[in-house]
């Protein structure tokens, strides 16, 4: 399995599914955050799907890796596909 990513590499396994290079990165001193995103970015919190599991609970995907695999290869990544986490 593999571990919990930062933001950033998400982003970057994206962009490389895409084909495209990842966003440059801004220091988070710098970036023109409002001051809720500044809060919920700033806490970092983690969370453990241990509990969620031993309830008997199955993901869909195993990681984020899969996920974004199979949205890439459905197409599913599109504004208002089906199932799409980007459905508005």
């Amino acid at each position: 399995p593999i571990s919990p990513a930062p933001p950033q590499d998400v982003v970057a396994y994206a962009a490389g599914l895409m084909g495209v290079e990842p966003p440059p990165e801004i220091p988070f001193e710098t970036a023109q955050l409002s001051p809720m995103a500044r809060s919920f970015y700033g806490e970092n919190k983690r969370v453990a799907n241990k509990a969620i599991k031993a309830a008997g609970f199955r993901f869909r995907f195993p990681n984020y890796r899969v996920a974004l695999e199979r949205m890439w290869a459905e197409g599913n990544w599109r504004d208002g596909a089906p199932r799409s986490p980007m459905r508005r």
